[in-house]
C-alpha cells in the first residue's frame, strides 16, 4: 500500500476515533436543561440528544465500539505498512510512532474540547452519531444483551430507578435567567436553602442561652402560668439551680387542667432531649419528628447547655422567619439619618448581606456583634469604630457584656495619586 493511501486511511480512522471519544464525553457534559428548552422550541438536534440520553446503554456502547474499531483499524494498517517496508522491527516502530498520535489526537484533545464546549458542538455531531448508532445497532444489541444478562441475571445487580433530575441539574435550572425559568428571587433562594439544609449544623440555628426564658425546677404552677401569660410561649426549658443545667421542658398545655396555685410543677416537667452542637439539622429534624418532640436542648462537651433549638427554628432555615400571633415583630435594622443603617448586634451576617447587601465577611461568628468581637478581641466601648471591607462599623450602644447596636455606613475608598493620574 502506498504511503499516501496509508496516511489518508490512518488520518481518517484517527478522526473517527476523535469523533466517537469526543461525542462520549460531550454527551456526559451536555446541559440537559438547555437541550430540553431547545427541544421544546422545535430544535430537532436537541430532541435527538435527549432521545439518546434516555438510552445510555446503546449510546455508550456505540461510542465505545466506534472508538475501538477506529483504533484497531488505524493500528493494523500502520503496522502492516511498517512491517512491509522495515521488516520485523517495523512492528515496534509502528507502536512507538502511532501510540502518542492516537492518544493525543484521538482521545485527549477531542475530549478536552467537548468537555468544555459540549452545548455548542454536540448539536452538530448528534446526527452523525445517531446514524452510527443505527448502522451499528445489530452489533450493539448483541453486546448489550450479553451485558444485561451478565449484570442482572448472573451477578443479579438491582436495577436502579432513573431519576428525573440530579441536584446539579436543578442548580443549573436556578442559574438560568428569569426569561428561561419562571422563578422569582424568593423561590430561587428557598430552593438553594433546601439544598444547603443538610450542610447546616445545630450551632448555626440555635437560640443562645442568654436569650432563653427559663423556669427554675422549684417554681410553682402559679409562677409558671403567670410567665406563660406574659410571654405567650408554649414551652419553657426547666433548669436546676443554674441556667446551664437544663433538666427538662414544660409544655404550657399541661397547665390547662391544673389548679393555678402554689403547688410545685415538678410532676409536669418532661424529659429534655439533648443534642450536640455539631449535629446536622436535617438529621435532627428527622429525629425530632420520629420522637414526636418539638424542642431539643443543645449541650457542649462538658454537658452544659449552650442553647436550644425547635422544629420551627429548623424550618426557618428554609422558609425564613415564621411569626405567630404572639411573636412581636423585631426590627433588626433601620435607616440611620446620616446614611447607612443602625443594626442590632444580634443580626446574623448572612441576613445582613441578604437584606442590606453590605457583603460583610463570614467566619467563626454568626452575628454582626460577633464580627466586631472577632476583629477587636475585646468588648468595645460606645463610639469605637472598625472598617471591614468597605463598611465602617461604629458601636452605638453596648453593655459590659454585649454589643447591642451598631451603625454601619459604606465608605468610598480614597483615591491614591496613581488612581487620580489614571482618571
Amino acid at each position: 500500500m502506498a504511503l499516501t493511501t496509508t496516511l489518508i486511511l490512518i488520518g481518517s480512522f484517527i478522526l473517527m476515533e476523535a469523533f466517537f471519544s469526543g461525542s462520549e464525553i460531550g454527551m456526559i457534559a451536555i446541559n440537559r436543561i438547555k437541550m430540553k428548552k431547545k427541544a421544546d422550541e422545535g430544535n430537532g438536534s436537541a430532541q435527538i440528544v435527549l432521545d439518546l440520553l434516555n438510552t445510555p446503554e446503546k449510546l455508550f456502547a456505540t461510542t465505545s465500539l466506534g472508538t475501538n474499531l477506529a483504533v484497531v483499524s488505524s493500528t493494523s494498517i500502520f503496522t502492516a505498512y511498517m512491517v512491509t517496508n522495515m521488516g520485523p522491527k517495523g512492528e515496534l516502530m509502528a507502536m512507538v510512532i502511532l501510540s502518542p498520535i492516537i492518544l493525543f489526537a484521538g482521545e485527549i484533545v477531542p475530549k478536552i474540547i467537548l468537555q468544555n464546549r459540549a452545548d455548542v458542538i454536540m448539536p452538530f455531531l448528534i446526527r452523525p452519531l445517531n446514524v452510527s448508532l443505527g448502522l451499528l445497532s445489530p452489533i450493539i444489541s448483541f453486546f448489550t444483551g450479553i451485558s444485561n444478562f451478565v449484570t442482572y441475571k448472573l451477578i443479579r445487580l438491582p436495577k436502579e430507578d432513573k431519576k428525573s433530575f440530579s441536584r446539579d441539574q436543578i442548580l443549573q435550572v436556578l442559574s438560568l435567567d428569569s426569561q428561561t425559568i419562571a422563578l422569582d428571587a424568593a423561590e430561587r433562594t428557598m430552593i438553594h436553602k433546601i439544598f444547603n439544609f443538610g450542610e447546616i449544623t445545630v450551632d448555626q440555628c440555635l437560640v443562645p442561652l442568654v436569650q432563653l426564658i427559663a423556669i427554675r425546677d422549684d417554681s410553682t404552677i402559679k409562677e409558671a402560668h403567670q410567665l406563660a401569660v406574659e410571654t405567650g410561649l408554649s414551652r419553657f426549658p426547666i433548669f436546676h439551680e443554674r441556667m446551664h443545667n437544663i433538666i427538662g421542658i414544660l409544655n404550657t398545655f399541661d397547665l390547662l387542667n391544673q389548679t393555678i396555685d402554689d403547688s410545685p410543677l415538678t410532676h409536669l416537667i418532661r424529659p429534655a432531649h439533648y443534642i450536640p452542637p455539631n449535629k446536622k439539622i436535617d438529621d435532627l429534624l428527622k429525629e425530632l419528628q420520629k420522637r414526636g418532640l418539638h424542642m431539643g436542648v443543645v449541650v457542649d462537651e462538658y454537658g452544659g447547655c449552650i442553647g436550644l433549638t425547635t422544629v420551627e427554628d429548623l424550618l426557618e432555615e428554609i422558609v425564613g422567619e415564621i411569626e405567630d400571633e404572639y411573636d412581636k415583630p423585631e426590627q433588626k435594622f433601620q435607616p440611620y439619618p446620616g446614611g447607612g443603617y443602625i443594626i442590632d448586634g444580634e443580626m446574623e451576617i448572612d441576613a445582613i448581606n441578604e437584606t442590606i447587601k453590605l457583603n460583610l465577611p463570614t467566619g467563626d461568628y454568626e452575628t454582626l456583634a460577633g464580627l466586631i468581637l472577632n476583629r477587636l478581641e475585646t468588648i468595645p466601648q460606645t463610639g469605637e469604630q472598625i472598617t471591614v471591607e468597605d463598611v465602617r462599623l461604629t458601636v452605638k450602644e453596648t453593655s459590659r457584656r454585649k454589643i447591642q447596636s451598631i451603625i454601619a455606613i459604606k465608605v468610598i475608598p480614597e483615591k491614591t495619586p496613581k488612581d487620580l493620574a489614571i482618571d
